[in-house]
């Protein structure tokens, strides 16, 4: 795993006297909720290209063992047929992941805009 995505998890913390505006906290957050969208996406993604090189590597593997033209026709339309399915299936999984993260819990970003001052009064 990259720097990046374990760097996420660090959080600094203001020193004893200092006050940090809740803007930064909201801020810090939702670049948080987007690195784990990005992931989310770049997993999915890499699983699907996978799968479709291995369709395809088998695709290639069935022609060579094809006697005539109409062979070859029929594996083709066949591949076709199924690459249509998996490229709409994939299409689907990916809305639904979009879906699924705006409809993400948005109570910690309130909680942290919305929080009042260190020591201070409310806002």
């Amino acid at each position: 795993m990259n720097q990046h995505v374990f760097g996420a998890e660090r959080r600094s913390e203001p020193s004893p006297g200092e006050t940090q505006p809740p803007e930064f906290d909201a801020m810090t957050w939702g670049a948080e909720q987007a690195l784990k969208a990005m992931i989310e996406y770049q997993v999915e993604s890499l699983r699907f290209l996978a799968r479709r090189t291995y369709c395809n590597l088998e695709f290639l593997r069935h022609l060579r063992h094809c006697a005539g033209w109409q062979d070859m026709a029929q594996v083709q339309q066949s591949w076709f047929k199924e690459c249509v399915g998996d490229y709409g299936e994939e299409l689907a999984r990916l809305a639904g992941t979009g879906f699924q993260l705006a409809r993400s819990d948005f109570a910690p970003l309130q909680g942290l805009m919305y929080r009042r001052a260190r020591g201070g009064k409310g806002q």
